[in-house]
């Protein structure tokens, strides 16, 4: 069907579970991370990148030529951003809030528009009430420090 090639972010869905899967990577992480009990994160207004790495940039400066020279170093998985409306009484929200306050490692689960699953583990590094303007809904805002890559059903 001609328009009809790409995905929104409409209808995506963020959950959380308090377990680690059994198995993170490789084979059976899907179905490991599929056993885990799942709440949703509710009134989710962004969605954050779960996916890819970030690669830093090892550099070799000679000064015989006056080259830099430049190569893929270490990687890390970065953060995924999301926003929400602030419901104090949304029991996914609770807990993000729970896990924002210690050092635990639990589960998320992004389902996107096309129904694909995306998995992985992060710890919760912040999560804070926004402020604004009279005109502004009250948001919140948290960072997902990704442990895991992230692995696609």
């Amino acid at each position: 069907m001609a328009g009809i090639d790409f995905d929104t972010i409409a209808g995506t869905k963020l959950y959380i579970a308090s377990a680690a899967p059994t198995v993170a990577d490789g084979p059976g992480a899907a179905a490991a991370f599929a056993l885990l009990t799942w709440v949703e994160v509710g009134q989710i207004t962004n969605v954050g990148s779960v996916e890819g790495r970030e690669y830093s940039t090892a550099t070799l400066a000679t000064v015989g030529d006056a080259q830099d020279r430049e190569k893929k170093g270490s990687f890390k998985l970065p953060n995924a951003e999301f926003e929400c409306a602030w419901a104090v009484d949304d029991a996914g929200q609770i807990l993000v809030k729970a896990a924002s306050k210690n050092y635990s490692v639990p589960s998320f689960k992004v389902v996107n528009q096309d129904a694909s699953i995306d998995y992985f583990t992060a710890q919760v590094s912040k999560l804070v009430k926004n402020g604004g303007t009279s005109n502004d809904a009250v948001k919140g805002n948290m960072t997902l420090l990704r442990q895991t890559d992230t692995v696609t059903v």
